[in-house]
């Protein structure tokens, strides 16, 4: 499987570059005014259809790995963690993530109060950054720390109260093609962190795993082309690189069944 570790996460970063490209030709679809998609645009479905097929995709990889490969129980054995780069590289991520929570608050700075959701959802935005550095040391430092098990659930924790903040915001909106991606992007990165934190708790599920990780970064790079502010496209960005490297190190690690 040391290909595939390559592969396809690479498949998915290029699928995902696909449908931003068609994600942000699409945006031409709405109309200025009503805010309403124009209809019968080919574009439309050439991205829904794109999202389909990489989808499925990804999910007949994910039956392949399920049916022929097992993960080891614990992260450290499943993933295999790197003394040097994965503490670095996941702790960068945590820096980048924090950064841009910070530059959330701060663009708020004009509406005061400030809403209770958006105080909630920085402080927990800010909790998740820490915690995925945080949990990359204690894993290098000493896997058997029980701290490990609250740092891997912190970001799930997150990712919930982000679709309930998106489900206020667009509750009232009738167009479901403005947000769907997004609404997209959010469920498939929170399922990714969930099964993660599966293998901290002894519950691997490596297909599951997967399946999340490629739709996590796929539909979080779609979502990029969204009319963001640059917060949140640095957390989309984060994202997609947390599951970049889950993916590869996950299928890097995998072991074939015993027949």
């Amino acid at each position: 499987m040391r290909i595939s570790s390559v592969s396809m996460p690479f498949l998915a970063l290029a699928a995902g570059a696909a449908g931003f490209y068609l994600r942000l030709l699409g945006l031409d679809v709405f109309d200025k005014l009503t805010g309403l998609p124009k209809r019968g645009e080919p574009i439309t479905f050439a991205l829904i259809a794109l999202s389909i097929v990489f989808i499925l995709v990804f999910i007949i990889f994910s039956i392949i790995v399920f049916v022929k490969h097992s993960a080891s129980s614990g992260f450290e054995n499943a993933f295999g963690t790197d003394p040097l780069s994965y503490p670095l590289v996941f702790t960068l991520i945590g820096v980048a993530w924090l950064g841009a929570t910070v530059k959330y608050y701060l663009d708020l700075g004009t509406l005061w109060p400030i809403p209770v959701v958006d105080l909630i959802f920085i402080v927990l935005s800010a909790f998740s950054a820490i915690s995925i550095a945080l949990f990359s040391i204690e894993m290098y430092q000493d896997p058997r720390r029980k701290s490990k098990f609250t740092l891997s659930v912190v970001p799930s924790l997150f990712m919930c109260l982000w679709l309930v903040v998106l489900y206020r915001r667009n509750a009232a909106n009738p167009v479901l093609l403005s947000y769907c991606y997004e609404c997209l992007a959010i469920i498939t990165a929170t399922l990714g962190f969930y099964f993660t934190s599966g293998f901290v708790y002894n519950k691997p599920a490596p297909g599951k795993s997967l399946v999340s990780y490629f739709a996590a970064i796929y539909f979080c790079f779609v979502t990029l082309a969204d009319p963001h502010t640059l917060a949140v496209k640095i957390i989309f960005a984060s994202l997609i690189a947390i599951n970049v490297v889950h993916s590869s190190m996950l299928i890097k690690n995998l072991q074939l069944k015993e027949n």
